[in-house]
């Protein structure tokens, strides 16, 4: 059994060199997520910055409204603001945690209560117009939402069916990978950590200074997430109806199934996936001033409001003259008019597909037999494109082989790489690699070596 948050794994010796997860727990080793260089990669770097404010976790977590079986938490936190902020620390430290512990006390009603805290010791127009608006903001975000928000992100030939079924004809139902309780979940533990340790905001009925509280929490932080599980937690995932052991912390390690990818979304940097023709998706979008979409929910549709929003000499759009981000932890000066940590939610069924018949594969997202998911912070995504990225990963491989090009090497490359070409500007970089079940059978054909090449050259 594991608890709520942990940083580790235990995992059968066979399940390392691709047999089965035994029934048994006895003879299992445990290995640290962060030390299993060939399964997950990690590195980060400050570049040209005097400290680096980006931080990262990767955690175990045990959350029942979830899966009874575990859940692979990975996340990267973009810190910003003055030298003194710990806000991406915080979250690396306890986002994770918060939300595996988010089952024991989440309810409509306690979110309303959440709500509420936010207009009376936040304040402003935004929370009060916001708890105004509570049944409507959960009815279209939480209750009703069908979890697929990444389909905006496809063109409608390129959606497939709606239906998609397993070898004995049962039925799964690609859009509702999410239910009600584990969207309330996620909005609620990220709303409760951002107000309580981000803010410094404990009490219910305090009335904080918020300017004093801006002094004590400088600064904040973005945070991109990913959650993987079993598909079906009671079977393998393949649709045999085989039986697995609640209690296996391995099978994201030799995947024999679909899994369910979770993604979450405060801010801009980047959550990626590389399909098995070796072409890169973008999972998420980001939370900038010029977004469509964020701009209506910072003006709540009046006039008076749009002076928020300005232009900076470098031609990008500002909120408040001062924030490129308009969704993240912490940043208690612009909480007030808006600045929120309410996540993105996007779900998705990837994974083996070795089981499914091949009718079906392509009604997935993008085919099924992913091979790997990397999540990098805006100081790698400002330097390579998303297909850069997933092909310097490919190509080093096809190069180096996969004994020597393993998830943590190749991690290592992607941040080496932008190290070699940022200017004296440039941000901090980090760089999180998982594998996937299709790992290293990718075409070897590099779409974008070239361009890699001419970043190099003109680095000298």
């Amino acid at each position: 059994m594991i608890t709520a948050a942990q940083s580790f794994i235990h995992v059968s010796p066979a399940v390392l060199v691709g047999g089965a997860a035994p029934h048994s727990t006895l003879g299992r080793l445990r290995i640290e997520l962060s030390r299993f260089p060939g399964l997950i990669g990690h590195s980060t770097s400050r570049v040209s910055r005097r400290i680096n404010q980006d931080a990262y976790s990767l955690s175990l977590l045990r959350n029942e409204v979830f899966a009874s079986t575990p859940l692979l938490h990975m996340g990267v936190y973009d810190g910003h603001g003055s030298v003194e902020s710990v806000v991406s620390a915080q979250l690396a430290a306890g986002l994770p945690r918060a939300l595996a512990n988010s089952q024991d006390n989440v309810s409509k009603r306690l979110f309303f209560e959440l709500l509420r805290r936010y207009r009376d010791q936040i304040g402003g127009e935004y929370w009060g117009a916001m708890y105004r608006d509570r049944a409507g903001y959960y009815d279209r975000f939480i209750a009703h939402c069908n979890t697929k928000q990444e389909l905006v992100l496809f063109d409608t030939e390129n959606r497939g069916s709606r239906m998609l079924f397993d070898h004995s004809g049962n039925l799964i139902d690609k859009n509702s990978l999410l239910s009600e309780q584990q969207r309330l979940c996620i909005i609620a533990a990220y709303l409760q950590f951002d107000l309580e340790q981000c803010c410094g905001i404990a009490g219910y009925n305090s009335q904080p200074d918020l300017k004093r509280l801006s002094e004590l929490h400088p600064g904040g932080s973005t945070a991109s997430t990913v959650l993987l599980s079993r598909f079906d937690p009671g079977s393998d995932g393949t649709g045999t109806g085989t039986r697995l052991d609640p209690t296996d912390q391995s099978y994201f390690v030799q995947p024999s199934g679909l899994l369910k990818l979770i993604v979450t979304q405060v801010g801009d940097s980047k959550v990626l996936i590389c399909d098995s023709n070796g072409i890169a998706h973008n999972l998420s979008r980001p939370h900038h001033a010029d977004q469509t979409r964020e701009y209506q929910r910072l003006i709540h549709g009046t006039r008076d409001r749009r002076d928020l929003l300005s232009t900076d000499a470098f031609g990008e759009e500002r909120f408040l003259s001062n924030f490129a981000n308009t969704r993240s932890f912490g940043d208690i000066p612009g909480k007030q008019e808006g600045i929120s940590a309410e996540p993105d939610i996007y779900s998705y069924l990837v994974g083996n597909t070795r089981q499914l018949p091949h009718s079906e594969k392509a009604k997935l997202q993008f085919g099924g037999d992913e091979c790997f998911v990397a999540i990098v912070t805006d100081g790698v995504s400002d330097v390579l494109s998303d297909q850069e990225i997933c092909d310097l990963v490919t190509s080093t491989v096809n190069l180096r082989g996969l004994k020597t090009a393993t998830p943590q090497y190749l991690a290592d490359e992607v941040v080496k790489f932008v190290v070699s070409v940022a200017d004296r500007h440039a941000d901090n970089a980090t760089c999180l690699i998982l594998r996937l079940s299709n790992w290293g059978n990718w075409p070897t054909v590099d779409r974008t070596g070239a361009s890699r090449e001419q970043k190099l050259l003109a680095a000298l």
